[in-house]
């Protein structure tokens, strides 16, 4: 019995980090792909910030601050797949994905924006 639990300990400990390994890959694509985007915009000298689609367009990470002064500031430009409709949990999380992605981007975009002149 004592042998059952250690197995049982020693393959879950294996598959938690493995699943920690995973994630880290994953967060470390998403980190690359946004490093990615940020250069590319700031190469191009495009400093708008991503705002999600929908009845009520929200500029992630500045809900605070108006969306007419975002974009007399920096500029906006809408983020793909954020608009109200959400048929599914796939969908639910695929819009907090891009949600936070949008939060992310537009953070370091508008310090970008702020200290461009």
């Amino acid at each position: 019995m004592k042998d059952k639990l250690t197995a049982a300990g020693t393959l879950l400990s294996v598959g938690l980090t493995m699943g920690c390994q995973g994630m880290n890959k994953q967060e470390a694509n998403a980190d690359d792909a946004l490093a990615q985007a940020f250069a590319g915009a700031i190469d191009k000298q495009d400093f708008r910030l991503f705002y999600t689609t929908g009845r009520r367009p929200v500029v992630p990470g500045f809900e605070h601050l108006t969306f007419k002064d975002l974009e007399a500031r920096c500029g906006v430009k809408a983020m793909p797949g954020t608009g109200d409709t959400l048929r599914s949990e796939a969908d639910k999380a695929a819009r907090s994905e891009a949600y936070q992605y949008a939060k992310n981007y537009n953070l370091k975009m508008y310090d970008a924006c702020i200290n461009k002149r």
